[in-house]
């Protein structure tokens, strides 16, 4: 992968010298207020606007009746309209739930089983959500167990039988060549093309590699020539035609198919057994040469360069070439697919753990391209003490407008335990489970949520349960509950869609990690810190609680996948002298889901 291209995604890049140029956006943003279900008008409209869409959005539409259903039975007894109201929410309700429940059927009788499993996986959890009862008919679950089933064996991986040496293996390993033909450049072609590397997985030839190495030729935007082809180990003169059946943009994965009998196929390990110091080999064409092989130690798990999945640094030696040749132990059983080194940086590579693509694969292997979930929030690892080394879940410190997240009634305090029953103890496990769940699909988030939740549209601090008090009037210290998700897909730069979505001051909590409150009425540009996200680039940038900030300039630097800001502020740490400062920040993280 290229230096560039690392960069980007480990960090974000400061340009204070382009801010002269900034464009001021204050008055950019929509209303995303929730709607007030209980007048007749606004719920009329929506089970109107359900109705019309569920041909469309079907899932969309069933979590938008299983909201209604909520929302009327949360009611007080007191509401005249809640009967009524109640039963046409249940009435809507069932019919999405129809409708879904026949397309399982539809999807299935076309073969399209990762849809169906989607659409039955999600009405289940929408009636888990609603409280009703699903009457599972025997032709629904002959159909949801039909669609499960053909969806998990769509792999066809190496058994355990007939291990083979290294040496052996080596020759399972492939050159993936892209040719991209003659590209000209001030009057001089020249031949274009991408070396990259592979492995065999599937008996009926299919191989994984990296998407940044195939990428022009799934790129909707790339209009120039394109033509695939791999080299085996033990032919380095033959290009053999593939293609490309399924790509994961965010993990860098692959997965591509070729009409020949391999001579080896790789068996998948796990990287949850790996430790840090043990020994690893990584197999590939660095620079085109051929069953290359090279050694080293696992250095470390914890490195953030993907956006959503930490990664494995590694000091086997890795050059132009390697990406996406297995990383394996001493068995030959792979740990990782080598996604990246640093070509200033000697011994200082990386590799995508295995795991990930195991969670992913039968998306690959049903085609197109993988797209990833997200509920529209910012977090954190929550810990029950500073000085625990597990974490507790995760807390929300962010919810956008408008998003998944807030319709869902998910609010900033609340921390997440759960979804769709698997535990949640960290950030990253929230991010493995949110990979593992397609989107477009409905999901049920269990969460507990402290006294000190706080109302996404006011800030201000929600009592649990609504203020609700114990039988000895008191406030309870926290409540837990489950809400029915609807995952969006998530797009390449989360934190552009928070850009155009939410208020300017208030996009500097998720974006930068400062919370920022109005300070001066007569001047709309200046703000308090009211608080700092450990870690955090206002952290990094030696901010402080209560420290004053004038925002001049913010603005969007696509391209970059940073957004940048200028600002004046007086730091505690800095003696509170005047100054002018430009930070910066990546449009996405692992702290977005």
């Amino acid at each position: 992968m290229p230096f560039s291209i690392v960069m980007r995604r480990a960090g974000f890049l400061f340009f204070v010298c382009i801010f002269l140029l900034f464009g001021s956006c204050l008055s950019r943003k929509a209303d995303y207020d929730i709607p007030d279900f209980t007048d007749e008008r606004i719920f009329a409209k929506e089970t109107e606007d359900i109705k019309k869409a569920r041909e469309a959005e079907p899932l969309r539409s069933l979590w938008r009746s299983a909201l209604l259903v909520r929302e009327m039975k949360a009611r007080p007894d007191d509401f005249e309209l809640k009967d009524s109201f109640l039963s046409r929410a249940q009435t809507l309700f069932d019919e999405c739930a129809s409708h879904t429940e026949n397309l399982v059927y539809e999807k299935n009788a076309d073969k399209k089983y990762a849809d169906a499993l989607r659409l039955a996986e999600s009405l289940e959890n929408a009636y888990a959500a609603v409280g009703l009862v699903f009457e599972q008919r025997e032709d629904f679950t002959k159909a949801r167990i039909e669609a499960e089933t053909a969806f998990k064996n769509l792999p066809v991986l190496a058994s355990e039988t007939g291990k083979k040496s290294l040496a052996d293996l080596i020759q399972g390993s492939v050159t993936v060549w892209v040719d991209l033909g003659v590209k000209v450049e001030k009057g001089m072609g020249y031949a274009a093309r991408v070396i990259g590397s592979g492995f065999f997985i599937d008996e009926r030839g299919y191989i994984v590699t990296n998407h940044h190495v195939i990428a022009d030729l799934v790129d909707p935007k790339y209009e120039g020539y394109g033509k695939l082809y791999i080299k085996k180990a033990s032919d380095s003169d033959t290009r053999i035609p593939a293609k490309v059946i399924g790509w994961d943009k965010t993990l860098d994965l692959a997965l591509l198919k070729t009409e020949i009998k391999p001579p080896a196929v790789f068996r998948f390990g796990s990287s949850e057994n790996l430790d840090v110091g043990e020994r690893i080999y990584a197999i590939g064409s660095p620079a085109g040469l051929e069953s290359t092989i090279t050694s080293g130690i696992v250095s470390s798990f914890d490195r953030n360069l993907l956006s959503t999945v930490s990664v494995m640094q590694i000091d086997a030696a890795v050059n132009s070439g390697n990406s996406g040749g297995p990383l394996v132990n001493e068995k030959g059983e792979v740990q990782g697919i080598v996604f990246a080194g640093l070509p200033a940086f000697e011994g200082l590579n990386f590799a995508i753990p295995v795991e990930y693509l195991k969670t992913v694969l039968e998306l690959l292997y049903s085609g197109g391209e993988v797209r990833h979930s997200w509920i529209g929030a910012y977090g954190r690892t929550f810990k029950n003490k500073p000085a625990d080394k597990t974490g507790a879940g995760v807390e929300i410190l962010y919810v956008m407008p408008g998003s998944s997240a807030s319709r869902a009634g998910l609010l900033p305090g609340d921390i997440v335990r759960a979804v769709n029953g698997k535990n949640v103890g960290s950030l990253e496990d929230l991010q493995a489970l949110l990979i593992s769940c397609k989107s477009e699909s409905l999901a049920l988030i269990q969460y507990r949520r402290p006294v000190k939740a706080k109302s996404a549209e006011s800030g201000e601090g929600k009592a649990a349960a609504d203020g609700k008090k114990t039988a000895d009037n008191k406030l309870p210290a926290e409540t837990s509950g489950k809400v029915l998700v609807h995952l969006d897909v998530r797009n390449e730069y989360p934190g552009k869609e928070i850009y155009e979505r939410e208020a300017e001051y208030r996009m500097f909590y998720p974006l930068f990690g400062m919370e920022l409150v109005p300070s001066s009425v007569g001047n709309k540009r200046k703000f308090t810190v009211q608080s700092i996200v450990k870690g955090s680039i206002a952290d990094e940038s030696g901010f402080s609680i209560h420290d004053p900030v004038e925002i001049i300039r913010t603005k969007l630097f696509e391209d970059d996948g940073a957004i940048y800001a200028e600002l004046y502020t007086k730091k505690r740490k800095s003696g509170y002298l005047d100054v002018n400062l430009g930070v910066g920040a990546p449009l996405d993280s692992l702290y977005f889901f």
